[in-house]
């Protein structure tokens, strides 16, 4: 049977059209998840025999290097999976899988993997055997630690772990020096290392619900940053030397206990969007209006008056938000 054949079949079982693409005639890339289908899965509300069915039918298409099965709540793929040993992008996101699938090991050519949204607490070390791993997706897992090997993945870019159910962060973390994004947090962690400074490639950051308190004096050595978000964190001071961060264009650091800004944040050139709002300023900080190149802006909730007179005439902000940026 072709391939045409084959989710031309796959189509009368799961009952609508799928996005699929072809290549000299067979399946590379196949969908069974949909923004416009009611929570997202095409099969969600299928039985368990008619996944079981569809699955199966799902395994035939070896030649697949794409396959997105997000939340279908699958609960477990088949063993048959093992046939799709080219794939290079796969997401099992909200599966209520309670294990990495075997034949995940076995995908050799894998470079991304999206395990989020599951109830996974223990990872197969062969996972770090994936060389070609440059995305990794670990975020609301319940994950009770992680085995060795996360620095053996030399082109790992790309890195979720917030809310992931570690309570600390692995020291390997700061030897993955490709990453160019890392989110943390929703975990009681109290302090970053200084092996921070290793992570030289980031440009996106996100630390976020944590009891942070500092930054390591290694935040201002991230010259790439592009973006970071720092919120609802503990934090009472920022990193004296922060604006060497020259290319930084948004920082959110709303709900914090931040009461001032260091000398050197007016120095911020290419910096956007600020979040300040939920902190303790009890004046507004003068360095705001020094920012040559902000657009966005949020100081609400804080014990000064908030942003008026004739400090936000010299913003140039377009507006002063009442709310977070970035759907914080």
């Amino acid at each position: 049977m072709k391939d045409h054949d084959r989710v031309a079949a796959l189509e009368r079982l799961v009952g609508v059209s799928l996005d699929a693409e072809f290549r000299n005639e067979r399946c590379i890339r196949l969908s069974l998840h949909s923004p416009a289908y009611p929570f997202g899965g095409l099969i969600r509300h299928h039985s368990a025999i008619e996944k079981s069915e569809i699955l199966e039918a799902v395994s035939h298409l070896r030649a697949l290097e794409s396959l997105d099965l997000r939340k279908n709540m699958l609960g477990k793929l088949p063993d048959s999976f093992a046939r799709l040993d080219v794939l290079r992008h796969l997401n099992l996101g909200s599966n209520v899988l309670s294990a990495l699938p075997k034949f995940v090991m076995s995908c050799k050519n894998l470079e991304s993997l999206f395990l989020g949204s599951n109830e996974i607490e223990l990872l197969d070390e062969r996972l770090f055997d994936l060389k070609h791993l440059s995305s990794l997706h670990l975020h609301k897992l319940r994950l009770r630690g992680l085995p060795s090997g996360l620095a053996s993945l030399k082109q790992l870019n790309t890195l979720h772990l917030y809310l992931s159910g570690l309570k600390t962060i692995p020291d390997e973390l700061w030897k993955c020096v490709e990453l160019r994004t890392l989110s943390l947090g929703f975990c009681p962690i109290t302090e970053l290392p200084e092996d921070l400074a290793q992570l030289c490639e980031l440009r996106y950051l996100t630390v976020a619900v944590t009891k942070l308190r500092t930054l390591p004096d290694a935040f201002a050595s991230l010259k790439n940053l592009l973006a970071t978000r720092l919120y609802k964190n503990r934090l009472e001071v920022l990193p004296r030397d922060i604006g060497a961060l020259q290319k930084l264009e948004q920082i959110t650091l709303y709900q914090n206990a931040l009461e001032r800004l260091p000398e050197s944040f007016e120095c911020l050139r290419s910096l956007r969007k600020l979040n300040l709002a939920l902190n303790r300023f009890a004046e507004f900080p003068p360095s705001v209006s020094k920012l040559p190149a902000l657009e966005w802006f949020a100081f609400y909730e804080n014990p000064s008056h908030g942003a008026s007179g004739p400090m936000v005439a010299r913003l140039s902000v377009t507006a002063v938000y009442e709310r977070p940026w970035g759907g914080d």
